[in-house]
């Protein structure tokens, strides 16, 4: 006598399968380039982040005097510099209003490159500069 059953799978189950795995693949590949953007994203802005806070410690290295690697309060101005890499610092100087105007600079250092995508992107970073230092 002979079995009724069929054994092993239809066509139809097999392209089912295949179709769920290439789904699952896709997602998986979207996934990883997904990732590789963001991690780019990441390290780029980390390395924006380090220049722009470099020059602000530039500028907080200041004196009364001028000594040699320092640089005065008044010579404090905006600016622009190029660095490797594509990145690009801005820094824009300013006075606060009211009676301490004098003895205070506002500075904002922006650092600007471009994706992969040749889309703008930036990091900014703003602080206040006394006149007065506690090295002089």
């Amino acid at each position: 006598m002979i079995s009724k059953k069929h054994q092993g799978f239809s066509l139809i189950e097999v392209m089912i399968a295949f179709l769920i795995f290439g789904v699952g693949v896709l997602g998986l590949v979207k996934l990883q380039t997904f990732m590789e953007h963001k991690s780019e994203h990441a390290i780029r802005s980390l390395e924006a982040l380090y220049l722009a806070e470099s020059k602000l410690e530039y500028f907080r290295q200041r004196s009364v005097s001028g000594a040699n690697g320092t640089i005065t309060f008044d010579s404090i101005q905006s600016g622009t510099e190029v660095k490797s890499g594509g990145y690009t610092l801005t820094w824009a100087v300013s006075q606060p209003t009211g009676s301490i105007s004098s003895a205070v600079k506002i500075i904002t250092v922006e650092g600007e490159w471009k994706n992969r995508l040749n889309a703008n992107q930036k990091v900014s970073i703003k602080t206040m500069v006394s006149s007065y230092n506690e090295f002089d």
